[in-house]
């Protein structure tokens, strides 16, 4: 399930970065915590990740995601604030991350269009554990590697794959994000990639069924006009990393404004 990692890491990375963010970016995110567009993210259960830099992360990822998910999703008008606020703020930070603010309004677009399908992916539920399939995935690395924190996150990145034991790399929980993923943005997955799973896992691992012990946990309850996934895909294709990035940025930002 190395979408979740990848995702979670964008996080991780800011958070170690804290110490370089700009007052007027600082300024940005304490407005963005304290406007009702964010409530949608649950801002204030991240707070704790601030200091988790040698700790483990998996606690604070767990708390934040258990009082994410049934939230109502945020809306696309909520989307668009947040990132307004974020690219207008934070643009030097976001250019040191290697994502770029040059075009504001394609960037929105494309972050509403990948919000639907992060936030389903982080809110997978593996009901024979009784757990997140984020805590999941993130328990399993640890107990292979050690200590998860935010450090030793980015560490795991920069390695690849090798560093993701099969079975969790295999799991039913790694399967069901694949087939998410796969079906809201068809042809994005490359045909190596599918190969790569299919090699490794099995055929049945890209054969698009739901396993039977995967739910999911993210609130469909009405928010107005809520967030779509039915975008179109080529707002993926030319970047889906910085997407996906921003999409996550978005959610994390708030840990910063108590560096203020």
């Amino acid at each position: 399930m190395r979408f979740t990692i990848f995702v979670l890491s964008i996080g991780a990375g800011l958070a170690s970065a804290q110490t370089s963010i700009s007052n007027g970016c600082k300024n940005a995110l304490l407005n963005i915590i304290a406007s009702p567009d964010a409530a949608c993210l649950n801002p204030s259960a991240l707070l704790s990740l601030a200091t988790a830099q040698n700790s483990s992360i998996i606690d604070p990822i767990n708390n934040w995601l258990k009082g994410l998910c049934p939230l109502p999703p945020c809306t696309n008008s909520s989307l668009s604030a947040v990132v307004t606020n974020v690219t207008s703020g934070c643009g030097t930070e976001l250019s040191s991350l290697g994502l770029s603010t040059s075009n504001p309004s394609q960037l929105i677009s494309a972050v509403q269009v990948a919000y639907p399908t992060v936030r389903q992916v982080l809110c997978l539920q593996d009901n024979s554990a009784n757990e997140l399939c984020a805590t999941e995935v993130l328990t399993g690395i640890q107990n292979s590697v050690g200590t998860l924190s935010i450090t030793n996150l980015m560490q795991i990145i920069v390695n690849g794959s090798s560093s993701v034991p099969k079975n969790i790399t295999c799991s039913d929980c790694s399967k069901q994000a694949f087939n998410i993923a796969n079906k809201d943005f068809p042809g994005l997955i490359p045909g190596s990639t599918l190969t790569n799973f299919s090699s490794t896992c099995g055929s049945d691992f890209i054969n698009g069924s739901t396993p039977s012990e995967i739910s999911e946990s993210a609130s469909t309850a009405s928010a107005g006009s809520a967030a779509s996934k039915t975008g179109e895909a080529s707002l993926l294709s030319v970047s889906s990393v910085v997407v996906v990035a921003t999409s996550i940025l978005i959610i994390v930002s708030s840990v910063f404004a108590v560096l203020a």
